[in-house]
């Protein structure tokens, strides 16, 4: 069977690439056999910015996260941080993964946000990447060389510059992009589905039910998975902890549901921005 090849664009650092989790968990689950996945980095900031330099408050960044957090269910801290850490090494990192450790890359873009949307650490601190690669099995030292191998640099310059070249489905669409009318990028969350001569441009943070159409275009005689039939099934199909918008967005139920079943599975929580992740008990 003909893979579909889906390439897509994120940063550890965008809370729309933390809450978009949930939709590429049920893409995972109802087509992971048929997809070649690649995750390619937008670099949102090259540098730490105050809020002052990115021409916005604290209050507003609060706000955001709040309204976000309200619509979507992911444990999102409301606090906003001092400053807006740079994202570079961050995608850098994940990028070395990529390359050197590609069974754990994805667990790692994963770790590292968790740790700035759930716990509030900064993106751009060697302590937050470090802990993050031992979490998911990387060795710290590997994770280092990442950061300074020319190879990882020029991947990532590859990363950044198609990030920044959307295709002409895309630019069809400009409110679905980022950036100004002379310099379009893909805003996090759009993807590319490709197999053979077919080829369907999702633009910007859509929800699961584009991400369906799309596959159905590219690839109609691949089977749709069914929902899992069980909490204990689908924690024991995860490869790490799923929050509880996850679980509730995989099993088609309500968040207090989710909530509900879990516990009755005893299914272990890790507390986190009030509500948290959870494993098989």
């Amino acid at each position: 069977m003909e893979r579909v090849s889906v390439t897509i664009f994120t940063d550890p650092g965008c809370p729309f690439g933390f809450n978009l989790q949930r939709q590429e968990a049920q893409l995972v689950w109802h087509y992971g056999e048929a997809l070649d996945i690649t995750r390619r980095m937008i670099v949102l900031r090259e540098k730490r910015l105050s809020f002052d330099e990115l021409g916005f408050s604290r209050d507003m960044v609060e706000e955001n996260a709040r309204r976000l957090r309200s619509a979507y269910g992911m444990p999102m801290r409301i606090e906003a941080p001092e400053r807006m850490a740079a994202t570079i090494e961050a995608c850098r990192a994940y990028v070395g993964a990529r390359i050197g450790d590609p069974s754990r890359a994805d667990l790692l873009l994963r770790a590292l946000r968790r740790r700035a949307f759930s716990e509030g650490e900064a993106l751009d601190e060697l302590k937050t990447l470090r802990e993050a690669a031992s979490e998911v099995g990387i060795d710290p030292h590997a994770l280092e060389g990442w950061l300074a191998d020319p190879d990882v640099e020029r991947a990532l310059d590859e990363d950044m510059a198609a990030a920044r070249a959307p295709l002409p489905e895309a630019l069809a669409l400009p409110h679905r992009l980022s950036g100004s009318d002379g310099s379009r990028r893909y805003s996090t969350g759009s993807a590319v589905f490709e197999r053979g001569e077919r080829r369907v441009v999702m633009p910007g943070f859509q929800p699961f039910a584009v991400y369906e159409v799309a596959m159905a275009n590219v690839a109609p005689d691949i089977e749709r998975r069914p929902a899992p039939r069980s909490v204990e099934e689908l924690l024991a199909w995860a490869s790490c902890p799923l929050a509880t918008a996850e679980v509730a967005e995989l099993l088609g139920v309500e968040l207090e549901e989710a909530r509900e079943r879990l516990q009755a599975a005893g299914a272990k929580l890790q507390a986190a921005a009030g509500d948290g992740y959870w494993s098989a008990g």
